[in-house]
């Protein structure tokens, strides 16, 4: 007979545990409880559980604490951490430990269960991954969307293990800050970390840049000069762009890859290598392989591990937090006070869809900021095309307002863009993008319910939204309230007690 799989739940929150024992017994596992790390580790002793569900942020003992020392005495342990605060460095700490998965709260208790029995089923399978825990530097990659969760899992996955990395992403989405984050959490972290732009140095000097010459080698040799192959030593060489490298640059890598050794230009020693290959690329690689300009034999050698960044576009959620992280880093580098930004110019950053990236984003805000001389930064300040979404892009086509025709069946002119209020933009928006129409709504909510409106979220929302609806209708039609309410589809008895409701 099959054993019950035994499943250990350690989180301070009651609710949470209370939901867990109902889940698991009612699938038929064996669960046990513990509010406090302690007890979880000795809950863990004595029954020895097939997998625990470990939160992160409790009292005494957090849940890193907790998943190390169980890790350090069992290597094979499955442990999938939990918690409501996903920033990057707690992500790539628990997955650099040996965590399992993450589990961002709140979850959906049916994903908790396929993921649990995911974990289980991968437990045989399970290979003892345990590593020690360095300096833990993130530089600049930020965000807390379930896409940048799966690539910082990825990170505290491959950081420790010392294998070729391949990070495919477009210009501008942060792939030098990937290779950076797996560096600097790294058993290399203590030794350099070097950067070489494929497409910024000329064919003819490529080789010299990557294996160094010697004094001689070539006209304006006048010394020696080691290649970033050696600067590099012991530490992380970081290719960006390797998809624009010649043929012949990638015949020439291949080889060093393969034999760990180098041959400056015009010299005949050869140079023993130790370092680890980070590349990068806004191409598709398998496609320029077909067409006969990249090396299949190079792309697998390097292709050991992939990591796929997203673009900007696809996590719109990160937007305020990266805009944000951005002001503050420029409120330590300029002279003055500080300057914010307006909740109504975050709703146009998130609106927008970012062809540049997060490159652009960072442009932006540093654009803006320069600019503005009040403290606050408001739609205006934005550049035009973040404000109209785009001049290459679908954007808001709007025309000014104009006397309406007096039919009611008549289509009635659409309001200017710089008239709609930010807050507003998600519901009177003219001929935007779906997807536009759900980002700027996504975060006006999610604004939103950061004020304190416990209780009556609900209503204050609705009745925001439906106001400023209202009043832009209202404008439309030059106050005509029989045109107004046809054109909302409401009778115009409703119309006016909307009106008086909110005082429009």
């Amino acid at each position: 007979m099959t054993p019950v799989p035994k499943i250990l739940v350690i989180d301070d929150e009651h609710s949470v545990r209370w939901a867990f024992e109902k889940a698991l017994q009612k699938a038929g596992y064996e669960v046990a409880l513990a509010e406090t790390g302690a007890k979880g580790l000795a809950f863990f002793e004595s029954m020895h559980p097939d997998l625990t569900l470990l939160d992160i942020r409790m009292p005494e003992m957090d849940g890193l604490q907790v998943l190390k020392k169980i890790r350090e005495k069992y290597p094979d342990a499955q442990v999938i951490v939990m918690t409501a605060y996903s920033d990057m460095e707690t992500t790539v700490s628990a997955m650099k430990l040996g965590a399992y998965d993450f589990l961002s709260k709140p979850f959906n208790i049916d994903e908790c269960m396929l993921l649990i029995s995911k974990g289980l089923n991968a437990r045989e399978a399970k290979v003892d991954s345990t590593v020690e825990t360095p300096a833990n530097q993130t530089g600049g990659l930020k965000g807390n969307s379930l896409a940048m969760q799966e690539v910082y899992k990825l990170i505290g996955k491959v950081s420790a293990e010392d294998v070729t990395v391949v990070i495919t992403g477009e210009s501008g989405s942060g792939k030098e800050l990937v290779a950076q984050a797996i560096h600097y959490n790294s058993n290399r972290a203590g030794k350099p970390f070097w950067a070489i732009n494929c497409t910024a140095i000329t064919e003819s000097l490529m080789e010299s840049e990557l294996f160094g010459y010697e004094k001689g080698a070539f006209t304006g040799a006048a010394n020696s000069k080691p290649g970033v192959f050696e600067l590099a030593q012991g530490g992380t060489l970081f290719l960006d762009e390797i998809g624009d490298m010649s043929l012949e640059m990638q015949a020439n890598l291949l080889r060093v890859l393969e034999e760990r050794q180098i041959v400056r230009v015009g010299g005949n020693k050869r140079i023993k290598v130790d370092v680890r290959i980070i590349a990068a690329t806004n191409k598709d690689l398998r496609k320029s392989i077909q067409e006969g300009k990249f090396r299949e034999d190079l792309f697998h050698r390097i292709k050991v591990i992939e990591i796929t960044l997203p673009p900007l576009r696809n996590r719109v959620e990160d937007i305020p937090l990266l805009a944000r992280y951005f002001m503050a880093q420029l409120a330590t580098q300029r002279k003055g006070t500080p300057k914010v930004l307006s909740d109504e110019a975050i709703v146009v950053l998130c609106a927008y869809s970012w062809p540049g990236n997060v490159r652009e984003l960072k442009n932006t805000i540093e654009q803006s900021y320069t600019l503005s001389r009040d403290q606050i930064i408001l739609p205006d300040h934005l550049p035009t095309e973040v404000r109209h979404g785009g001049t290459s892009h679908t954007q808001i086509q709007a025309q000014p307002v104009a006397e309406h025709a007096s039919t009611a069946g008549a289509p009635p002119p659409q309001p200017s863009n710089d008239q709609l209020p930010a807050k507003a933009a998600g519901v009177v928006i003219g001929a935007a993008k779906v997807d536009q129409i759900e980002n700027l709504i996504k975060s006006f909510v999610s604004q939103s319910l950061k004020d304190n409106i416990s209780g009556v979220a609900h209503e204050k929302i609705i009745d925001a939204v439906e106001k400023e609806l209202l009043f832009q209708a209202l404008s439309m039609f030059k106050g005509n309230q029989v045109q107004t309410a046809n054109f909302l589809g409401i009778t115009r008895n409703t119309l006016r007690t909307k009106i008086e409701k909110y005082g429009i």
